[in-house]
């Protein structure tokens, strides 16, 4: 009831920003990534703070690559309505402080979407134990076909995101006047 089956994890992530933002998102909200992001796990939270009116922070990184959890406390506020952070980096291979960041930011209310396109491969992942709210990764990576890829979101958040795309059995209900939608 927590899984949606996606094309892949540049998919997955443009569900979220779009999906999100739609519902949660407005003028002067932020949304902070890490220097260290994907262009896939970039490029969709910009189109959808251009969208808004919302404002895309950046956590840094060290001189070695690193994130600087420290100064995440500094960038979150009271506007901050998601982040995004990747499991582990594809560049350097950096295994990120997921666990450490996701309760940073839900100690501020904050949701977390992961970027698990490289932490799927490489960790053994259990999504309750890092309380993430939504993790995305491709099928290809753990050899499924291609063009397969997973999101996980709880479902506090799947009930309450508008769809991403209409029609077909995603449907309760449709009319010329108003449509209603299946469970997620």
């Amino acid at each position: 009831e927590e899984i949606i089956f996606t094309s892949g994890t540049t998919a997955a992530v443009n569900l979220v920003a779009f999906c999100f933002g739609e519902a949660f998102v407005k003028e002067g909200d932020e949304v902070v990534v890490t220097e260290a992001e994907h262009h896939s796990n970039i490029v969709p939270w910009q189109m959808m703070c251009r969208r808004k009116g919302a404002v895309l922070k950046v956590l840094p990184v060290d001189d070695s690559g690193h994130l600087m959890v420290e100064k995440l406390d500094d960038i979150l506020s009271e506007r901050t309505k998601i982040m995004a952070v990747t499991h582990i980096s594809n560049v350097l291979g950096i295994i990120n402080p997921v666990e450490e960041i996701i309760r940073k930011c839900h100690d501020k209310g904050v949701p977390v979407l992961v970027d698990g396109a490289q932490g799927a491969v490489h960790c053994r992942v259990d999504v309750q134990d890092l309380d993430c709210d939504f993790y995305v990764f491709s099928g290809h990576k753990l050899y499924a076909a291609t063009g397969t890829g997973v999101l996980y979101g709880k479902r506090k958040w799947l009930e309450v995101m508008p769809p991403y795309m209409g029609g077909g059995e995603m449907v309760g209900t449709v009319g010329f006047d108003k449509t209603t939608f299946d469970n997620p």
